[in-house]
């Protein structure tokens, strides 16, 4: 017992008015919108065969998707802080959720395209609005929830193969599963309608108008060092992130593993990053963020390498341990601080960061690794990065302390 106590995370104290219902409605935000966006993924195969798509109509679902949320963002980002974000976390929910059932009863590519167009315009108002209400509730430990959070949001990951897994096995119709998940989410919409929040800060001054607000808020993040900090790390932890796109054909091509062997090195992955998120809640009770982020970068500045380079296919397993336990800290960690960098403004920095989707990070790197090689390009990008962010913290460091 004394055992399970010692690892048991610990409560984190909410701001006054927040319940308990709000803060698992909105906790379980991140675990839908992972849940529901991962379903078509995990079926993309069969809804390919089922309607006939081409690659590039295949290519263009996600592509709808990532544009419409691209222009839907930074919009909803700004109404945030303006107006009340459960009613934003509702509508997300309502419209991920009748995207989803478009997606399960579409006959056509048209239909389909429609749904994937659909979860663009409630992704962010469901997911960002519910990051920008936990961080604002727990100001103590905005990164301790948001821990919590990212975990939340694995184990939906995990989930939707699962399910798809599941249905195949029972024989179940792929449509029927769309339909009953995008449904649930529906529900999950009139749960948070039914449930009371508190109140926020930085509504609308009395007589002021929505545009008026949205140019008062975008100019005090402007002007506010700290988010600025931090949403450069943000840009910079993009650029980190943008190989891994490349990644498992990395192992396939460079380091010889099999299609089998990758899906086993990618599920291990998936499992440190989550006993990494389940420690961050204690290491973060016990060190202070900046440490924690600056011993996460020097360790993978120092792995990274070892992991590109080292020859055989088992030091890449044995290093893989380390390396997404240490890389698994960095996001909530920053995404949390970024938001509770600008108190009653965290929609505007959600919108800030939500231009970073215009950036084509992948397609840069693609042309990088053409002209060069696709291991010397991920080095490179790699240790860059790291430094860069390793100048950031010290950066961050100073301004606290000033």
């Amino acid at each position: 017992m004394s055992l399970l106590n010692r690892f048991k995370p610990q409560p984190i104290p909410r701001a006054a008015g927040v319940t308990y219902r709000a803060t698992v409605v909105t906790l379980a935000a991140r675990f839908m919108d992972e849940l529901l966006s991962g379903l078509p993924d995990v079926l993309m195969p069969t809804i390919r065969a089922t309607l006939g798509l081409s690659y590039a109509q295949v290519a263009l679902l996600p592509l709808a998707l990532n544009y419409v949320g691209a222009v839907i963002e930074p919009f909803a980002g700004l109404l945030m802080d303006v107006w009340q974000r459960k009613w934003l976390m509702a509508f997300g929910a309502a419209v991920v959720g009748v995207a989803v059932m478009v997606m399960g009863i579409a006959p056509t590519f048209a239909i389909m395209l429609l749904g994937f167009a659909l979860y663009g315009v409630g992704s962010g108002p469901l997911a960002h609005s519910a990051d920008v209400t936990l961080v604002e509730t727990h100001p103590q430990a905005p990164d301790r929830i948001y821990a919590r959070s990212t975990l939340i949001d694995t184990v939906g990951a995990l989930l939707a193969p699962l399910l798809v897994t599941v249905t195949v096995l029972l024989g179940l119709g792929w449509r029927g599963l769309l339909v009953a998940a995008g449904a649930s989410s529906v529900v999950y919409a009139l749960i948070i309608w039914r449930t009371r929040f508190a109140a926020q800060k930085g509504e609308l001054a009395e007589g002021e108008s929505v545009w008026r607000a949205f140019g008062r808020n975008i100019r005090d993040v402007l002007g506010n060092r700290r988010a600025l900090l931090w949403l450069a790390f943000l840009f910079v932890f993009q650029i980190f992130e943008t190989p891994f796109v490349f990644k498992t054909i990395w192992l396939n091509e460079q380091v010889g593993m099999s299609q089998a062997l990758i899906g086993v090195y990618v599920a291990l992955e998936m499992g440190v990053g989550i006993v990494s998120l389940l420690f961050l809640d204690r290491w973060l009770q016990r060190t202070h963020h900046l440490r924690i982020l600056a011993v996460a970068c020097s360790g993978l500045l120092l792995l990274y390498p070892l992991w590109l380079g080292l020859p055989g296919i088992w030091s890449r397993f044995l290093l893989v341990l380390p390396l997404i336990f240490l890389q698994a800290v960095i996001w909530p960690i920053s995404k949390a601080q970024s938001l509770a960098s600008a108190p009653g403004k965290g929609g505007t920095v959600s919108a800030a960061q939500s231009l970073f989707g215009f950036v084509p990070f992948s397609v840069i790197f693609a042309f990088g690794a053409e002209q060069f090689d696709l291991t010397s390009a991920m080095l490179w990008t790699l240790v860059i990065a790291l430094v860069l962010l390793l100048v950031l913290i010290a950066l961050l460091a100073r301004s606290e302390r000033g």
